[in-house]
Order: structure tokens, then sequence, then C-alpha cells
């Protein structure tokens, strides 16, 4: 079914803001269950690629040379907060692996965690590029380097050959090469794929045979949602509502990605692209898709809506507005 979704910012009664939502929804077979927007499109896909581009190195059995535990392995796929677990995670990484962290290049940005964020600005904490969100992910990258006896150097340029195996794996998985790459956040490679690659490669992931490598990053994720994103974080919640039943990563600008079980229609992916890469528009979509589609319950949609703030509230607590998502 074709659809029109959009998300609505109200302020005073009257809308203040407007978000247009492009998804699509695969049901078990990738069948298209629900599209809105542009879905033909080639869209960045940022760190909803994580989980992806870790199960390229498990693959390997890079995680069986260092021990990896499945609490590591669920940092490797995350955009995490800089929560003290998450840091902790990394450094044990780096530390099975025989690495400092200055070696990684991921760049420093403070963390979202309110308490990690205020010592690095006191300064009570050194500044490092292990509290980027995305430190796991480049100490998983690392790992593999050394697994593979590369040079760990100079890493983040785009002609070290440690890409040319992340992206052949990436894409072998797709089943179709990117006709354009672009520089991530954290320096890396990213490819542009439509929304029914990103939903076919969740797909995969949830359905994944015990053994294979896609089977170890869903089990990872999945029993440790809290490393995949935070305490506040949506897909930290997401997968936590339905444990063992769902997988979420979200990614920059307003990208989403989730698969779950359901009874409807079996196992089920969603991938989302918010048009203007707002990203207070990509979690109440995604819930409010879930909804309309009548695999959710009007228990788990209360739930997650009261946590990702459907209110919206100003700095003395006052509701202002509220987030609205249509579906036509």
């Amino acid at each position: 079914m074709s659809k029109i979704v959009k998300c609505i910012v109200e302020r005073g009664g009257l809308q203040e803001s407007l978000h247009v939502i492009n998804c699509i929804v695969l049901d078990q077979n990738k069948n298209i269950i629900f599209q809105s927007g542009n879905i033909k499109s080639v869209y960045c896909l940022r760190s909803t690629l994580k989980p992806f581009q870790c199960a390229a190195s498990i693959k390997l059995g890079t995680h069986i040379e260092y021990g990896f535990t499945k609490r590591e392995i669920a940092v490797i796929c995350a955009s995490h907060h800089g929560e003290p677990r998450h840091i902790q995670a990394v450094r044990n990484i780096l530390k099975k692996i025989n690495l400092s962290e200055k070696r990684l290049e991921c760049g420093f940005h403070f963390p979202l965690n309110k308490k990690n964020k205020s010592s690095l600005y006191s300064r009570e904490l050194k500044k490092s590029d292990i509290y980027n969100n995305c430190s796991g992910k480049h100490a998983g990258i690392l790992a593999l380097i050394k697994f593979l006896n590369k040079d760990i150097k100079n890493y983040i340029s785009h002609k070290h050959p440690i890409h040319e195996y992340l992206n052949n794996y990436i894409q072998s998985r797709a089943g179709i090469k990117a006709n354009h790459f672009a520089v991530d956040g954290c320096s890396l490679p990213t490819p542009y794929f439509n929304l029914k690659t990103l939903a076919s490669l969740y797909l995969d992931l949830i359905n994944a045979p015990k053994n294979c490598e896609l089977s170890t990053v869903f089990n990872a994720m999945t029993s440790y949602p809290h490393m995949v994103s935070g305490e506040n974080g949506f897909d930290t919640f997401f997968m936590s509502r339905f444990p063992g039943r769902a997988v979420s990563k979200g990614g920059a600008e307003g990208m989403q990605a989730l698969a779950i079980q359901t009874k409807k229609y079996g196992n089920i992916s969603l991938a989302l692209k918010v048009t203007d890469g707002n990203h207070r528009a990509n979690y109440i979509s995604c819930i409010k898709i879930l909804r309309y589609l009548k695999v959710i319950s009007l228990k788990d949609e209360k739930s997650m809506l009261d946590f990702i703030g459907e209110n919206q509230k100003n700095i003395n607590g006052i509701t202002v507005g509220k987030l609205v998502c249509t579906i036509n």
C-alpha cells in the first residue's frame, strides 16, 4: 500500500514545522507491504550499516581470535551515547587487540551522556576519540585490520585496503553495487542505496540462520540493547520493548532501519529516511507506521510515544506543542 506520511510539529494549535517521510516496509518474503514518499532514490545510509560492517569482521572470525564478548560486539554495532559502560567496552576491545585509544581516528566530540560530557568540559576527563559515538565501530575495524595484518595507520583513508573488503561484503549482501560513496561523520566510507536494499539487509539480519555472521550480530545487539545507543536512545528502548524479537539502528540525517517479529506478517523490516534529515521525525514515524500496520499494540505505541516525547516541552517543562505523525 502506498501512503503519504508526514510528521507535523504543532505549537499553539497550528503547524509550526513539517517533515516528509520516505519509508518502505517488507514482509518476510521481501514483498512491499507499505511505502511512502520516494523509495526509488538512493540515500546515504550512514550508521544504519554498522551491524553489517561488524558482520564482515565476524565472518572472518575476528571475534573468536580476540575473544570479543556479545557486549563488545554490540558496541561495535553502536552509535553509543558515551556512557561509562560504552567507554569501558571499547577499552576492553582495544586492550584485547593491544592498541591504545590514541590509535582511534574517528575524531573527538562530546558524548550525549551528561556525566561524561560534564567531566570532559571540566577537564576532569581528558579528551579522546573514544568518546565519539562511532568509537566501537572503529575499534572493531582496528581489530579486523590487525587480524588481516594490514597497516593500522591512516585507516580512515578511503584508499586503505580494509575498506575494499568491508564495501565488497556489504555490496555482496545487498546484491547490488553502490554507485556512490560519501564520507561519514566519523570519516569512513558510507554508500548510497535505496530503502528497499536497506530494508532487505535488515530482514536478512533478523532471518539469519544459526552460525551465520548476521545471527551473531543479531544476538549480540538484542542481548545487550543498552550498548547500541544508550539509556535515552530509541534503538535501546525499542529493542528492550521487544526483547529478542526486534533489532533497530538509526543513522544521522533522519535514517532509521529496524526489523521485528510479528504475528500478522512474520518477520518484517522497515527502512526510513526523513526528507529534510531532521532526526526528531524518524522515531515517531516508525512507531506510527508499525501501529498503522497493526503489528504493535496500543500499549506498545503509547509507551514508545511517551519515551520519545510526543508532547513537546520547553526548558521550564511547560507543554508547548506536540509531534504528530499523519498517514493518509
